[in-house]
């Protein structure tokens, strides 16, 4: 089956994002009213244990927060996408990353899924879900 023109946005959005190319990333395949959610927003305790979740990041702005605070600690190990799905004006998306924190060295390891609001074939919005246990526990040192 061939890829709809949601998911081919959402493939190539992981795909340079992942090779750490943010500016292509966000150019080409997200929206400029971009609004993207790490677990759930306005979580107060989430957002002290890891400080990029838990925010409306919002426009080019939110996205170079998110992209820089989350960079700048882990190192992505493995980064995989297993299934695409394009309802129309969402794309879910179901994965699996290894990240290695740069301080810690301690690895989180988790499955995710992430929902993409698709608008005119771009990321207008969305939620990615994650282990943040793992996430916030990798952050600390033993």
């Amino acid at each position: 089956m061939n890829d709809t023109a949601n998911i081919t946005a959402a493939r190539g959005f992981f795909k340079a994002q992942y090779e750490g190319d943010f500016e292509t990333a966000f150019r080409n395949y997200v929206h400029p009213d971009f609004r993207f959610v790490v677990s759930s927003a306005n979580n107060e305790e989430l957002r002290a244990a890891i400080p990029w979740a838990g925010y409306d990041h919002h426009g080019r702005e939110g996205y170079e927060r998110l992209t820089s605070l989350l960079f700048s600690e882990y190192e992505p190990l493995e980064f995989d996408t297993i299934r695409f799905s394009d309802t129309g004006d969402q794309v879910f998306v179901e994965g699996h990353f290894v990240f290695r924190h740069r301080e810690t060295a301690r690895i989180a390891d988790s499955d995710f899924i992430a929902r993409f609001e698709m608008r005119d074939g771009k990321i207008a919005g969305g939620q990615f879900y994650e282990n943040t246990a793992g996430v916030a526990a990798a952050r600390l040192a033993v």
